[in-house]
């Protein structure tokens, strides 16, 4: 179906940046759904897909982007938020999820709602999958400034004392596929020298993207905290917390990478710290392939020397429950191809793009750039 397209969508986007509390925190009749005890979870879950299937229908559910990228379908935004919410946060998540679909009673609202998450939640995580140097390389991606690169890139201390906290904890091993880290192989074990990487469960982009900076990193954290179930404590100590053992793991470059771009996840079983290993669909991402439903079980090897924490449960099911629902709205692939074609849109020029430390700030202004690039070319 084709969607016409001009300079003046930019307006929604303006519209969802310069007003994000507006946009984001719940109205009067989201709290009052989420207080309201006479109702249950599962009869606001049933309105919610109810609503959802009538969105799927119109014809004005499309998020709108650029004419060099695909729409995005809000009901699908909908749809995946509310179908990972329990798996990610549990009931509450759920509820929340729910009652923000069952609140928005107009076409145009529940678009805003998607374009919100959208926006907020998926693309924050997204554009923390990219290295700052990736940013400024030569594969048609977007700047971030220095502030925002300081930010991103830990001090060689910070980074190193991660990295051997987390390979002490783990047995100086790759939690999935069980590879040694290099100078730890033991002897007569028949393996190559392999340099395992301390992984960030939640990246430190989206780390240091704190409720204490813009308005918009609020916004993105008060979705988190709601749907992820984290405690507020937990969320006002993420700068610290970004580089603490609970929120990393040691894996090797392959599956590392992939994890990192949110295609390998994993899935907590019922018993404690126990996990098995997935991928998104649409492609083998794992390999070998043996690996994929692997089932591990995080410990602390370093005990009882060092009471070093383990894997954060709430971070393991919020990075899962992003990847799931990158894949399942389509999103990860529309990101896709705003971060490959922004360049071109920009006419090469992706170091003139400055976005204040701010991921949000950064999507709405690629976006713009684009709409203008479009524009010039019709």
């Amino acid at each position: 179906m084709s969607h016409s397209r001009n300079v003046s969508d930019a307006s929604d986007l303006s519209e969802t940046i310069s007003e994000p509390e507006s946009v984001i925190s719940f109205n009067e009749n989201v709290y009052i759904n989420m207080q309201n005890a006479t109702v249950s979870t599962a009869t606001y879950v049933g309105q919610a897909r109810q609503t959802i299937e009538q969105l799927a229908t119109n014809e004005n559910r499309w998020i709108t982007t650029p004419s060099s990228v695909h729409n995005v379908d809000a009901s699908r935004v909908l749809d995946a938020m509310l179908r990972n919410a329990r798996g990610t946060g549990g009931e509450t998540s759920e509820r929340y999820t729910a009652c923000a679909i069952c609140a928005c009673l107009e076409i145009h609202d529940q678009v805003n709602l998607a374009r919100t998450w959208f926006m907020y939640l998926l693309w924050p995580f997204t554009a923390g999958t990219h290295r700052p140097s990736d940013l400024i390389s030569e594969q048609a991606t977007p700047t971030i400034d220095d502030a925002y690169g300081s930010l991103v890139s830990a001090s060689p201390e910070r980074s190193s004392r991660f990295r051997t906290d987390v390979n002490r904890r783990d047995g100086y091993r790759c939690v999935v596929s069980g590879l040694w880290d290099g100078p730890h192989v033991p002897a007569g074990v028949n393996q190559g020298f392999v340099t395992l990487i301390g992984a960030h469960i939640l990246k430190r982009a989206v780390g240091v993207f704190t409720m204490d900076r813009a308005h918009t990193a609020a916004a993105t954290w008060n979705i988190i905290r709601h749907y992820s179930g984290m405690s507020e404590e937990t969320i006002q100590n993420m700068e610290r917390l970004v580089d603490d053992p609970s929120n990393g793991m040691m894996l090797e470059s392959n599956i590392h990478n992939n994890f990192d771009k949110l295609k390998i996840y994993l899935e907590q079983t019922e018993r404690e710290n126990e996990y098995v290993v997935k991928e998104v669909g649409g492609r083998a991402w794992i390999h070998p392939r043996e690996l994929l439903g692997k089932t591990i079980t995080f410990r602390n090897h370093d005990a009882p020397t060092r009471n070093l924490p383990l894997p954060n449960p709430r971070f393991i099911a919020l990075h899962a429950g992003i990847s799931r629902i990158l894949h399942m709205s389509g999103a990860s692939e529309v990101f896709a191809q705003i971060l490959d074609k922004y360049d071109g849109a920009a006419g090469g020029n992706v170091g003139n793009l400055k976005s204040n430390g701010d991921p949000v700030h950064q999507l709405s202004s690629m976006m713009s750039a684009m709409f203008i690039g479009d524009s010039l070319i019709t």
